[in-house]
């Protein structure tokens, strides 16, 4: 596997991005893409249309990769390239009509706040999951498929041929160790209280 090269200092990796250098866009696609696909599978019904839209959103981005002059001006144009795509999906999808002009009402009014939001979500999301590792193989499994998916206990139970009480108790056992061990990061702890939530865990 070719190694990516590192970039010291924005711009540089500009430079090389908007010259058309295809480890600089590697690059700057891993730094944002994560937050795009979440933006979009926040908007979008299904997985497959979420990936879809960040797709072509980097497309584009690669189209006008010259008129780029700093990773501000990139996010900006990944925000509202994304919305746009959102937004238009929406527009001629089969979802419900209330449903839909609900989802574009709320679309419309996104701001850029909400997709730097992501970047916020996405970093404490790879320190949740530094401690996720931790845990013992099946609690983890029960945890991933609880959050990250979004299966409820008796999905759970009857995917991994257990008992509905033990999923309940490995997932009760799980959200303890993770408080446990982010007790000296009180933000984390307060991330960890939409762990109720499915959706912040989709991806």
């Amino acid at each position: 596997m070719n190694k990516v090269p590192s970039y010291s200092h924005e711009p540089d990796l500009i430079r090389h991005f908007t010259a058309g250098e295809t480890a600089a866009f590697t690059t700057v696609y891993r730094e944002f893409y994560f937050r795009v696909y979440q933006f979009a599978r926040r908007w979008l019904p299904e997985r497959q249309d979420a990936e879809d839209v960040t797709a072509d959103t980097f497309v584009k981005l690669w189209d006008r990769r010259e008129q780029f002059k700093t990773l501000e001006n990139i996010s900006a144009f990944l925000h509202v390239t994304a919305r746009n795509a959102c937004y238009d999906f929406l527009k001629h999808s089969q979802v419900k009509s209330g449903k839909k002009d609900e989802l574009v009402r709320q679309l419309s009014a996104a701001s850029e706040a909400d997709f730097s939001f992501q970047e916020i979500r996405e970093e404490f999301l790879k320190l949740v999951y530094v401690e996720v590792e931790k845990m013992p193989k099946k609690m983890k499994e029960i945890f991933l498929l609880s959050y990250a998916e979004g299966l409820k206990p008796a999905e759970i139970a009857q995917k991994l041929d257990l008992s509905v009480q033990t999923v309940s108790n490995q997932k009760t056992n799980a959200i303890n160790l993770l408080r446990l061990a982010l007790g000296d990061k009180p933000l984390l702890l307060a991330f960890l209280l939409c762990l109720e939530m499915p959706t912040v865990w989709q991806a």
